[in-house]
């Protein structure tokens, strides 16, 4: 196991049922949270998320992507407090053919 934690280089802020905000900037905080304090603890997003938590803890290559699958949690559970640019789904486009 890695002992230092790595930081996101972008924190996640998520929105509590309280309706305080809660900032996580690394993976072992975000694990944490989703194996103990998550309000809804199913779904492949919550899955994936502690999964690639885990993962970030133990190889510093996985924050990035822990990081992101952390985000797709809080989206799925309605807790995404604020979204940078970067990190939103991008849009659909469509194309009409004639």
């Amino acid at each position: 196991m890695n002992d230092s934690h790595p930081t996101w280089p972008d924190p996640v802020e998520i929105r509590l049922q309280s309706g305080l905000n809660r900032t996580f900037r690394e993976a072992f905080d975000a694990l944490y949270f989703l194996e103990e304090e998550w309000p809804t603890r199913h779904g492949v997003a919550y899955d994936r998320a502690r999964r690639w938590c885990r993962l970030a803890i133990e190889t510093d290559q996985a924050a990035d992507v822990a990081r992101k699958a952390f985000i797709a949690a809080a989206r799925q559970a309605g807790m995404l407090a604020a979204e940078s640019p970067k990190d939103a789904d991008p849009v659909p486009t469509r194309t009409a053919v004639a």
